[in-house]
């Protein structure tokens, strides 16, 4: 199996800002890199974070932002967005009738809550019931999610290799998610 290892050790984009305050907005990458495509969210953070860490090289003035890899969902993924004003989730999406490699962005929460059919556990709950548990509960949630999905198709194949046309979809998705935090950022 081929292996996703950057060119040199990279260090993190770092969870606290040059101002000491924690950043606003946190970018996770979701799934699994070892399901085929459901790694797609991990290997577009890298690439964000290849980007920004890019544009700080050069001086460019970056969003503040944390970046993360996640491989859960619903309870756990509502506790990580915990204290931040602004989400956007990385994933791939496996929708009827959508072109491999597709990527799009919309509001969280205009995506369907297919997450019921998808747990990794009874004990779960989808992202959409545990935000709404969370903020019953009086969890600082961020009010402004957004999602980038990369339509995939072989999300529970073991394998550490994306599909051509899903690897393809990288910096697109990448270059949405940077456009999506310089737009936040103004």
């Amino acid at each position: 199996m081929a292996e996703h290892v950057p060119a040199e050790p990279q260090p993190r984009i770092q969870s606290v800002s040059r101002t000491g305050v924690r950043p606003r907005t946190i970018v996770i990458g979701l799934g699994n890199p070892l399901l085929g495509d459901d790694g797609v969210g991990w290997r577009v953070a890298d690439e964000v974070e290849a980007l920004l860490r890019g544009a700080r090289a050069a001086g460019r003035p970056i969003p503040d932002v944390e970046i993360e890899r996640l491989g859960v969902g619903g309870l756990r993924l509502m506790e990580c967005l915990t204290g931040y004003s602004a989400a956007i989730l990385v994933d791939a999406a496996e929708f009827p009738d959508r072109p491999i490699g597709e990527v799009r962005s919309c509001c969280f929460d205009d995506l369907a809550d297919f997450a019921a059919g998808h747990l990794d556990s009874a004990h779960d709950a989808s992202l959409r019931t545990a935000l709404a548990l969370g903020r019953r509960l009086g969890a600082d949630l961020p009010d402004d999610i957004q999602a980038v999905t990369v339509q995939a198709h072989r999300t529970d194949e073991f394998s550490e290799d994306l599909s051509p046309a899903v690897s393809a979809a990288i910096p697109v998705a990448a270059s949405a998610v940077v456009e999506m935090l310089v737009a936040g950022a103004r």
